[in-house]
């Protein structure tokens, strides 16, 4: 007995079958359907039909226009702006190519005939900064408005720093403004345009503050806080920078010598001291983290050196001291510059001596 496969016998059937006939299925860009069952619409595409015969059914005129205007940002003398309009009629069809339209720009008309359903316009690259409004009109009806907008040439703004800078008090907020700002077709800067200013120190150390371009004009702030000295500031837009404008910004001024407190610790030979409050001229207090050195010197012995950092305008220490009064000198070191409390020491340390010694 001989075994036939699935296949061959499938094969089999085919060869004896009676020829197959073909559904009256239409076919046109859009696909195949079935002019008995499609919607009545449906037969209202525009293009070539296959069925029976060859139908070629015309689009109706312009219905709807719909608009494209961009990029969205033209750079002012160097970016070209497209306006374009796809024309279809009331079933969806493109039009017919040929059909006139007509594209408005800034109330200039210009004429055109539209070609793949496309109605468009090149528009050469404006060297003035404005929004532009355009519409498309084709038959009886019009596209919504669509707008271009171009804008300064930001390459070609060359910022400058007004000059000259006042000197700046310590702990006080100062500006570096520029002067106008405009491209080389004397467009402004467009609002919000990032701007950047650098201070470089004498010590080699930069500081950097940003700032945004307002009224044709760019503005950074600064808080002058730890930067005393001489600088040069420079302002930079884009990839342009300013020339350097020095700057002079004073070191804080101490408006006095701080109180001196200090708690006995006889148990651990130490002394614990409170000094502060640290106050400049200009009534601020020094910074948070700002360093404070305090040495002590002795009649005999080697000195004794702590640093600690400025918390609410005052700094903490804990000292090897078992006997404050045998002190000669007591200095500090902190932004304020140098200072000499060695008075306030030893009074201090007399009263809280005296204290400690009474039963």
């Amino acid at each position: 007995m001989t075994r036939c496969s699935d296949l061959a016998l499938a094969c089999v059937a085919l060869l004896v079958a009676p020829p197959a006939w073909a559904e009256p299925l239409v076919s046109d860009a859009f696909g195949l359907y079935d002019p008995a069952s499609a919607a009545p619409g449906r037969r209202d595409w525009a293009g070539m039909t296959v069925g029976k015969s060859l139908t070629e059914i015309a689009p109706k005129g312009p219905d709807r226009l719909l608009i494209y205007a961009g990029p969205k940002s033209l750079v002012a003398g160097k970016d070209r702006g497209h306006v374009v309009a796809i024309v279809v009629d009331r079933f969806g069809n493109l039009v017919a190519d040929g059909t006139a339209a007509t594209i408005t720009l800034s109330g200039a008309a210009v004429q055109t005939v539209i070609k793949g359903g496309i109605a468009d316009l090149l528009v050469p690259p404006r060297t003035k900064a404005e929004d532009v409004f355009v519409g498309v009109t084709a038959g009886d009806r019009q596209s919504p408005q669509a707008m271009l907008t171009s804008v300064a040439e930001i390459a070609s703004i060359h910022p400058a720093i007004q000059t000259p800078l006042p000197d700046v008090a310590s702990d006080t907020a100062f500006e570096v403004r520029s002067t106008a700002l405009v491209d080389r077709y004397g467009n402004p800067v467009p609002k919000g345009t990032g701007a950047s200013v650098i201070l470089q120190h004498a010590d080699g150390s930069y500081s950097v503050g940003m700032g945004q371009a307002l009224q044709n004009s760019a503005l950074v702030r600064f808080i002058a806080r730890d930067i005393p000295g001489p600088a040069q500031s420079r302002m930079t837009i884009g990839a342009q920078s300013s020339p350097p404008v020095p700057i002079t910004i004073h070191a804080p001024a101490p408006s006095g010598l701080p109180v001196v407190e200090m708690e006995l610790l006889p148990a651990i030979g130490a002394v614990r001291v409170t000094l502060g409050p640290f106050l400049t001229t200009e009534g601020y207090a020094l910074t948070d983290g700002a360093q404070v050195t305090v040495t002590a010197a002795f009649a005999n012995g080697p000195e004794v050196a702590e640093s600690a950092w400025v918390q609410d305008g005052e700094v903490n220490l804990l000292l090897p001291i078992a006997d404050p009064g045998a002190v000669t000198r007591v200095a500090l070191l902190s932004p304020l510059g140098p200072m000499d409390v060695t008075a306030a020491w030893l009074a201090r340390a007399a009263q809280v001596s005296e204290t400690a010694a009474k039963p």
